[in-house]
């Protein structure tokens, strides 16, 4: 979940990556069934794209197996990094790490897109990157490009931001969440990007064969709900760095949440969509 370190916004420090690795363990289920969906399977090769630190890539080791390929992309060296100690300690040979800025113009082609080739790949995982990107354009045609005839692409993102909430008394938290958006707005991110993925893909010769939400409301003791307070214990802190949170507005938030989580509440994440795309 990483894209070009100017407009990652969140950052690649380990704090981050210890968050990411929580939130993948909790949509990790929705990931696995998307998969299914799309038919990933043993002997395939997939890419991983924005793949962060490989949590998703290990996952994808695991099922295309050794006479598979997967090729994890990112812009963030340390997360590559990462990755590539967890392969060499799980002898995770069919992973190949690549860094490379997915907001790049192909033209001239770069590395990555040498790696990547034309037509050479059975199907791709993207997960919360188109909507860090300022430019989608480089994105989807290298998909168009890397992917076969029939390969199959499987995306998870974001359509509504700000659903995000907490009822009842979630005053500063759409506060919050409103300061969020317009933080990504500035650095070039989108997102509600998935409300213009369907344009775009199908321009490219993609067929959507199956969409579904995967916005979730939950009590205070559900796992998501813990994935939503685990981003407002990290986040404010790069508001805050950018001049767009203050100290009162965070102790206001704080004294919110604890009362959230003192009585019964509803807990909304922001809503995201799983699409699969088969390219034409």
């Amino acid at each position: 979940m990483s894209a070009d370190p100017a407009s990652y916004v969140l950052g690649s420090h380990a704090e981050e990556r210890d968050r990411l690795e929580r939130q993948h363990q909790i949509w990790r289920p929705e990931m696995l069934a998307g998969w299914d969906r799309a038919g990933f399977g043993p002997g395939q090769r997939l890419l991983d794209v924005g793949c962060g630190p490989g949590f998703a890539s290990l996952d994808l080791a695991e099922r295309v197996g050794a006479q598979g390929r997967v090729l994890a992309i990112d812009s963030a060296p340390a997360y590559l990094e990462h990755l590539r100690q967890q392969c060499q300690e799980r002898q995770l040979l069919q992973v190949m790490p690549k860094l490379g800025d997915l907001a790049e113009e192909r033209e001239p082609a770069s590395e990555l897109d040498e790696a990547l080739g034309a037509g050479h790949w059975d199907g791709a995982w993207c997960r919360w990157v188109a909507m860090f990107l300022p430019r989608l354009e480089p994105l989807l045609d290298r998909l168009a490009a890397a992917l076969r005839p029939g390969g199959q692409l499987v995306m998870h993102e974001y359509i509504k931001w700000e659903t995000f909430a907490l009822y009842p008394k979630g005053d500063q938290l759409a506060k919050f969440a409103s300061r969020c958006i317009q933080h990504w707005l500035a650095h070039g991110g989108d997102p509600n990007v998935a409300q213009r993925l369907p344009q775009l893909l199908e321009a490219r010769g993609f067929r959507l064969l199956s969409s579904s939400s995967l916005m979730a409301c939950c009590p205070n003791d559900h796992p998501k709900a813990k994935w939503l307070i685990d981003f407002l214990s990290s986040y404010p802190h790069q508001l805050a760095a950018a001049g767009l949170w203050s100290a009162d507005e965070q102790a206001a938030l704080e004294a919110e949440l604890a009362r959230g989580q003192q009585h019964n509440s509803l807990w909304v994440t922001p809503a995201f969509i799983e699409m699969v795309w088969e390219r034409q």
